[in-house]
Formats: C-alpha cells, structure tokens, sequence
C-alpha cells in the first residue's frame, strides 16, 4: 500500500526530509523515463508516418502508447 511522506499544510507540504528526497528522486527519474519513451514514440510515429503506414499495426500500437504516455504525463502535470 502506497504510504504518503507528505503533510499537506497551509502553506505547502512538510515531510520526512530524506525519505521524502529518495522518492521524489525515484519519481523524477520515472517522470524522465516516461518523457524519453514518449519523445522516442513520437519520431517512430513520424518515420512511419514519412512511409505511409499509418494503417500498419506497428503504427496503431505506437499511436495507442503515445496517447498513455501522454495521460501519464498528463495526469502528473508534467506534459
């Protein structure tokens, strides 16, 4: 189960300094990852697009990833 190392006050947050700066480390890193795949997701939808094979499955598999990462980032306010 997800435990939260945040308070949320008045004012902003407060939290366990070091377990809280290991976390939000962790999701950084994650948050980079996702921006990367979708980056990379996106030129792969271009190069097959310069194809033509917007119908392919490969095409339609990509564009579906892109529309997830996208929510994803979305959803963590950073797209």
């Amino acid at each position: 189960m997800y435990q939260r190392l945040t308070v949320p006050t008045e004012h902003g947050y407060e939290a366990d300094g070091l377990m809280a700066v290991e976390r939000l480390g962790r999701l950084e890193d994650a948050i980079g990852r996702l921006q990367t795949e979708y980056d990379q997701t996106l030129e792969a939808l271009e190069r097959l697009s310069a194809q033509g094979k917007e119908k392919t499955a490969t095409y339609r598999q990509l564009w579906s990833n892109k529309m997830t990462l996208r929510e994803l980032l979305l959803r963590l306010n950073c797209g």
